[in-house]
């Protein structure tokens, strides 16, 4: 019974509200932190002799945020209450030209480059296809969702366009893509910033009817009205 409305899951995404069941999510969590336990002691190997650590790894801090936290600052100080926060006219394109995907995610590159949102068009697209190629971010429902860490992002942002015809994502379920939202985020802001922005997107796309009225706008006016809903 426990369901996942993002792309991906964890503890953080469960208790930001993105989790159906979080009960049982976390006894699962349990019982796979127990089984793992218990087969890395069964079959590990002594090993003699020193194991280098890799250089730059360090210890790792992670804060738990409460399910009712709705504001999230970053590294760069920008708040993001909801999406129109970290989006503007300029970002979005409700007649995207590209007939294939990268075509698309060039279209939506270029949004945040003309926008000075990066520092190097060439790395972030990087970023976007190399997550890309670790699993499609089609989600299915004609909604995809590339996104990308770099260091090559000055802040926080959102690009969305439409593709009223769909272009192939490889969605998990089979549908074309038609409403793309491209996130932007700088690598030192990464962590609650992207799991917020997807949170914010995973709810509301969830709904039918607000998914036909993206389609069916006519302008970016009527757009950017929509994307304030988001929250």
């Amino acid at each position: 019974g426990v369901g996942d409305r993002v792309a991906h899951g964890g503890p953080i995404v469960a208790v930001l509200g993105a989790v159906d069941n979080v009960v049982m999510f976390f006894v699962a969590v349990i019982i796979g932190i127990i089984v793992t336990a218990f087969m890395v002691i069964a079959l590990k190997k002594n090993v003699e002799g020193s194991v280098p650590v890799a250089a730059g790894v360090g210890p790792v801090s992670v804060a738990s945020t409460p399910a009712s936290h709705t504001k999230v600052e970053t590294a760069d100080n920008t708040e993001i209450n909801k999406l129109t926060d970290i989006t503007d006219l300029e970002l979005i394109d409700i007649d995207l030209e590209g007939t294939t995907r990268d075509e698309v995610i060039d279209e939506l590159v270029a949004k945040f480059d003309t926008e000075g949102i990066l520092s190097s068009k060439l790395s972030f697209k990087q970023a976007i296809l190399n997550r890309e190629g670790e699993s499609s971010t089609g989600l299915g429902m004609n909604i995809a969702i590339p996104h990308g860490k770099s260091s090559a992002v000055k802040r926080p942002a959102v690009a969305f366009g439409i593709k009223r015809d769909g272009v192939d994502w490889k969605s998990l379920d089979g549908t074309d893509a038609k409403l793309i939202f491209m996130i932007a985020v700088p690598e030192k802001a990464a962590g609650d910033a992207h799991l917020k922005i997807l949170q914010m997107l995973s709810r509301k796309l969830m709904d039918d009817s607000f998914r036909q009225q993206l389609l069916a706008v006519a302008s970016k006016e009527e757009a950017y009205k929509l994307l304030e809903t988001i929250k």
